[in-house]
């Protein structure tokens, strides 16, 4: 199933082209889908060394992606240190601690 599909159907909020923000074919490409919730997904690197959690868009030039909002590189089954892109500060923590939780329930 690609990332795609998880689009359709729905109205999404639109995100300006930028750093951090990567396109479902990216998606596609690199990731493998864990969980969608309440437009957020979450996804493991098909290589195993890397997660993230991101919130679901539209770009301006109508293709669907993701902003990232927090992600972590994988060591000894544990995310490391978290890298926070697109956040208001006061949601880091909150992020971060569903990103693990998610991880580590599908890591064991």
């Amino acid at each position: 199933m690609g990332f795609e599909t998880l689009y359709e159907g729905k109205a999404w909020p639109e995100a300006k082209e930028r750093l951090g923000v990567m396109s479902v074919d990216t998606l596609n490409r690199i990731w493998l889908l864990v969980l969608e919730e309440d437009g957020y997904l979450i996804a493991i690197a098909k290589n195993g060394e890397d997660a993230l959690l991101g919130r679901m868009c539209k770009r301006d030039d109508g293709k669907f992606c993701i902003e990232i909002v927090v992600r972590a590189p994988i060591e000894n089954n544990m995310l490391g240190r978290y890298e926070f892109w697109h956040v208001d500060s006061t949601d880091k923590q909150r992020h971060a601690q569903r990103l693990n939780e998610v991880i580590r329930d599908h890591l064991a």
